[in-house]
Parts: C-alpha cells; sequence; structure tokens
C-alpha cells in the first residue's frame, strides 16, 4: 500500500504504525492492509450456533440417502427427512432428460409415489425428526432416472441415479471405516476426495461406528453433512457397529434412515429379528454383497443364526465376486481387542467359500491381510483378503500383529494415524483395491484375478522393487544334467510371454544366460514351466533360473548341478 500523508504533509512513521498495530494485539484482523480490532466488530465474541437450530428440520426436504433393496436392478428405496405428514410425503420419477426448468417433462412422464414408511424419531434437541421412504419399483436396468423428494409443494433439487444393470457390468464402489469423530470436521475432506477421485463409483460400503453417539440427532447431522449430494445418488451399504447400539438397544436413527432388506435371519412369526436392517444382503452387477452384524456375537443363538444364514448365502451364490462386511475385525489390529466368536464362526466359511473382500472397521487403523497358508510367493497369495479401515479423525495405536499372526494369518500392510477411503473397481475378471490417504496420497493396493472355475491370485501391485530379485520358486536346490526342473512365479498379466535362462551365478551382470524357452503364464499370472538341465551345462556349477518378461525380471534360488 503507499505510505499515507498525515496533516503536516509527511509520509507516515513507520516505527509508530507498527507500535499500533502491535497494541492491537493478535486479535486484530489486517484486510486490504487495514487493521481491525474486536471493536470493529463489537466487543463480545462471537457465540456458537445452537445444534438445535442447525439441524432443525423444516418443510424442506433433506439426509436424501440412496439404498438398496434386493432387486437393484428393478427397484430404488430412496428416504429423506422433512417436516411433513405421511398423507403427503412423497416422490417423484421419470427417465433422466436431458434438460429440465424451461424444458418441461412429456406429458405422463413422470410418476409420482407416495412415501411406504413415515417414522418419527424423537432426537436429544428437543423435537422430532421424521423419516420418509419411497420405494422406486418397475424401473429398467441399466437406466439412468431423475427423482426428487417433498410434500407435493416443498421439494428438493432434482438428482439422478441409475439402476443396476440386469447381468455382469464393470463398475466401482468405495469403502469406509470408521467415520465416528470428528465427523463436522475431519471427515467431510475424506468423502470429499474419495468421491472426486470415483465419481462414477455405484455404491458405498460403511463399515459400521458412522457415528460417535447412537442416537445423537447431532451427529447423524453431521454425518448426512459431510457426505452432502453424493447420498442422493450413490446407493450406501453399511451396518451397525457397536457406537450404533446404546447398551443393547440400536439406534433409533438406524431403521428410518436405512431401510435395508428384509432379507436376514429369518425369524418365527410374530416376533422382530435382533438382525432386522443389520444382517442383509444384496446381489448387484455381479458381486453379491453380505452385511453382517458382528454386534451379537456374545448372543449365542442370534449369532448360531446369522452363520447359518451366512452359510447358505454363500453356499448357493451366483455370482463370481463375494463381498462381505461387519464391524468387527476376524484379526484385530489392536493389542487390547479379540474378537474370537466372529472368528471361530465365520472365519472358516469366509474361507471355506471363497469370498473376495472382507471390509471392516472398528480398530481405527489401517490392516491388510490373510491367512499365511494362502501364500504363493513374497507377492502373491489365493485366499479371502481382509481389510480394516479408518475414515474418521480418532486414531488407535497399532500393536505388533500377534492376533494375526497368533491366528495363522499375516499381514501384508499395516499403518496408522491416517484417514482412509478405499476404491474397489470391479471386472470380469478382477478386481481391483486401492487404499489412499485424505490426501489422496496411495496407501496401499492389490489386485484379485479369478477364472470361471472361481480359482483365484491376489496380486500386490508391481514396483521396482518387488519385480526383481530373488522371487522364482524351485523344489531343487541339486540336479544333475539331463534332470528336470520345475520353475514356478507369479504376479504376472495374464498370457503374458515369459522368457526362461539358466544362468551361471558367475556370469557378469546383464547377461541372461542359456535361453531355454520362451512361454506363457496363465489367465491368473501364474507361471509353472519344467524342463531338463541342458547337456553341456558345467557340472559342479552354480546357476539359478533367471525368467524375463516386460514386467518382471526376477530368479530362483542357487541351484547346484551335481558332479
Amino acid at each position: 500500500m503507499t505510505p499515507t500523508l498525515d496533516d503536516n504533509k509527511r509520509p507516515w512513521n513507520t516505527g509508530s504504525r507498527r507500535a499500533k498495530l502491535a497494541a492491537v494485539g493478535a486479535a486484530a484482523l489486517i484486510v486490504g492492509g487495514f487493521a481491525f480490532g474486536p471493536s470493529a466488530f463489537g466487543d463480545a465474541a462471537p457465540t456458537k450456533f445452537p445444534a438445535a437450530e442447525i439441524y432443525k428440520p423444516s418443510p424442506m426436504p433433506d439426509r436424501v440417502i440412496l439404498t438398496p433393496t434386493a432387486t437393484p436392478a428393478t427397484s430404488q428405496k430412496v428416504t429423506w427427512r422433512a417436516e411433513a405428514s405421511a398423507e403427503w410425503a412423497q416422490a417423484q420419477i421419470l427417465e433422466a432428460p436431458n434438460a429440465l426448468g424451461d424444458v418441461a417433462p412429456a406429458a405422463g412422464a413422470v410418476s409420482t409415489v407416495k412415501a411406504s414408511a413415515n417414522s418419527a424419531v424423537n432426537t436429544s434437541l428437543g423435537y422430532a425428526s421424521t423419516y420418509h421412504t419411497v420405494e422406486f419399483t418397475n424401473l429398467k436396468p441399466n437406466t439412468r432416472y431423475t427423482y426428487r423428494v417433498g410434500d407435493g409443494t416443498n421439494w428438493n433439487e432434482w438428482s439422478d441415479f441409475t439402476t443396476a444393470d440386469s447381468a455382469f457390468s464393470p463398475f466401482s464402489f468405495i469403502y469406509y471405516g470408521d467415520a465416528q469423530n470428528y465427523i463436522d470436521s475431519a471427515v467431510p475432506r475424506v468423502f470429499r476426495q474419495a468421491f472426486a477421485d470415483r465419481p462414477e463409483a455405484k455404491m458405498v460400503v460403511n463399515a459400521g461406528d458412522l457415528i460417535d453417539s447412537a442416537n445423537s440427532e447431532e451427529q447423524w447431522g453431521q454425518w448426512f453433512d459431510a457426505d452432502g449430494f453424493i447420498n442422493s445418488q450413490v446407493n450406501n451399504i453399511a451396518i451397525p457397529g457397536n457406537h450404533e447400539y446404546s447398551g443393547s438397544a440400536l439406534s433409533s436413527f438406524w431403521a428410518p434412515q436405512f431401510p435395508f432388506p428384509s432379507n436376514g435371519p429369518q425369524w418365527p412369526a410374530g416376533t422382530e429379528s435382533a438382525l432386522d436392517k443389520t444382517a442383509y444382503y444384496t446381489d448387484y452387477q455381479g458381486v453379491r454383497f453380505i452385511g453382517l452384524n458382528s454386534n451379537v456375537q456374545s448372543i449365542p443363538e442370534v449369532m448360531a443364526a446369522q452363520t447359518a444364514w451366512l452359510e447358505s448365502l454363500l453356499k448357493d451364490n451366483p455370482n463370481k465376486w463375494t463381498v462381505v462386511t461387519f464391524h468387527h475385525p476376524v484379526y484385530s489390529n489392536t493389542g487390547s481387542r479379540n474378537n474370537p466368536q466372529v472368528r471361530d464362526q465365520w472365519g472358516p466359511l469366509l474361507e471355506k467359500y471363497g469370498v473376495d473382500l472382507v471390509l471392516q472397521g472398528h480398530d481405527h487403523s489401517y490392516a491388510r491381510g490373510n491367512v499365511a497358508a494362502n501364500r504363493k510367493s513374497s507377492t502373491v497369495h489365493n485366499g479371502v483378503v481382509y481389510v480394516v479401515s479408518v475414515s474418521g479423525g480418532k486414531m488407535y495405536e497399532l500393536n505388533g500383529g500377534e492376533n494375526w499372526t497368533g491366528n495363522g494369518a499375516e499381514i501384508s500392510d499395516r499403518d496408522e494415524n491416517v484417514q482412509l477411503y478405499q476404491m474397489i473397481d470391479v471386472e470380469k475378471d478382477s478386481i481391483r483395491f486401492e487404499a489412499r490417504t485424505a490426501t489422496g496420497k496411495h496407501e496401499d493396493g492389490f489386485l484379485i484375478r479369478k477364472n470361471d472355475a472361481g480359482v483365484r491370485t491376489v496380486n500386490e501391485f508391481r514396483t521396482p522393487e518387488n519385480t526383481t530379485g530373488e522371487r522364482a520358486l524351485t523344489a531343487q536346490k541339486t540336479v544333475a544334467v539331463g534332470e528336470k526342473v520345475q520353475v514356478k512365479a507369479y504376479n504376472y498379466d495374464p498370457n503374458e510371454t515369459v522368457s526362461v535362462y539358466l544362468r551361471s551365478t558367475t556370469l557378469g551382470e546383464g547377461k541372461p544366460g542359456v535361453l531355454i524357452a520362451s512361454k506363457k503364464a496363465d489367465e491368473l499370472g501364474q507361471f509353472n514351466y519344467t524342463f531338463a538341465v541342458p547337456e553341456g551345462t558345467k557340472k559342479g556349477s552354480t546357476q539359478v533360473v533367471y525368467l524375463v518378461s516386460e514386467n518382471q525380471k526376477i530368479t530362483t534360488p542357487v541351484i547346484t548341478i551335481k558332479k
């Protein structure tokens, strides 16, 4: 700023100016070069705006969220909150037009559907919040629709969703561990970054503890605000964590907000299931999503019923891919936690029926692993992938991994003090999984490949470090000239060409050795080849099998040629 002149036409004394600013103190606000103290805005500091005012419902719809039905190709549920009577709560829907506003929908294009459920929840802020649910039926598969909700006079904005395809079709979904804490401050940036990275995601999976206090109107309001408009156009799968319970009672908000399919474990007629809307499944474009309630693990009869139901879904599953989500991990990350009932009852079924992903929360840290016996190489296994993650700002310290290793499992990646989101991309023959931090930075990732016979490999993302060195396998340590050597290797692209060399350990750097053959990896990226040690190989020498391909340059351990 150009110095001004005082009444004596002298430049403003900069030393005097600094003194005046210093006197204002740390509370001063400098805008455009001018300093404003507290007196410029009044002496009293602003008061905190009350939650009862922030989250108070009105006739205008809010907290709009899509939840899947048991038939997502032809139906869709939408729930919202508003001051509206059951008589007037309604939604309108039409196939998505190219324009609205000045362009009116064609006559008869808009259908009006009355709310099928209207539930008032007495809140902690001194008023009731009323939730309304509409189920759209007789929809066309793989079709984009536009809808709005309201009372016939007060409507929210038009929003779009697309029904599931009736057969397999590639899609992406997002998975979050516990939000729970700092929902209004730290969580929104995670949700928004995830959506920025996967704007075409068709599903969001929440592995419990969405909030901290089960019946807090304020926290549920924060959770809906954190996701914003995303909930209104992407289906949500959620299962309850321990913080969705107050004592043994499920949050009074759960069922009104999340009218999930009533296809969970069945109970005698006239009785209410302890698992209603908390254990359910939906088949979506070739993936069976199963939600389980791990909060009942200490209630034997309920746990047994849920376990039997889980096995029935896994045993009779027409889908190629299976994703199971629940809150309490099979293998815990923190030293004070252990869930033996979950591990003992569900773990064997997850392994027996080849579940692909198990998505969990509860431990406020990250870990990804598998049963150790399924390990095939340093970068590949063929088992179930168990993941624990966290999206909120509350963090726990990792232990040494004893709950994993002490129960026959191993950890492939783990971290603490990171907020994460996970992007899962489903293709016909593969699932790509990547965890990223709140800043969009890569944290962890792997690729599952599966053929139509159900045979699977789980491959680490390739890096310069894990695609070189001693990573191929052979059973032979000593072998004679003319005898057979079997070599196995993994983590190739499907049908990738691999050149097989026998190379003396005395050979100079950069020289591949004697070419034996060039063969292709299989459809899962596995390479298995047997050859005879060629005549002329020096007896008593030490050799390695050297495998060269576009993506890897790896060797076996040393083999000694018998004299």
